[in-house]
């Protein structure tokens, strides 16, 4: 997947990295990060995301305004039932990394 060029980070907002190791596209979990994903860009304070995956390891990075706006989606019912199953049959592990934003840069070649 290329670099989201859309996004307009600044310093003071937050990124959450999402770092895992599961099998390709197991049972179901297509479905689910379908759903997720239409749901999370709905919400209010959500800016996009990014990711990366070289089987079986993946990063998926989401941006957010601020740290209210993760603690929404963290508590999100549809988000609770994607990390329940993750942990019960698509994950072999994972892990989460909240960070304030410092600093960004963005270089386009034309």
């Amino acid at each position: 997947m290329p670099l989201n060029h859309n996004l307009h980070l600044h310093p003071g907002q937050y990124a959450v990295l999402f770092l895992s190791e599961r099998k390709d596209d197991p049972p179901g979990y297509s479905t689910m990060d379908e759903a997720t994903m239409a749901a999370v860009s709905k919400l209010s304070g959500f800016l996009g995301w990014e990711s990366a995956r070289q089987s079986p390891v993946g990063i998926f990075i989401s941006y957010w305004e601020n740290k209210e706006a993760i603690d929404v989606w963290r508590n999100d019912q549809l988000h609770a039932r994607a990390k329940e199953a993750g942990k019960k049959s698509w994950y072999q592990v994972y892990r989460t990394v909240v960070c304030k934003i410092e600093e960004t840069q963005l270089f386009v070649r034309k």
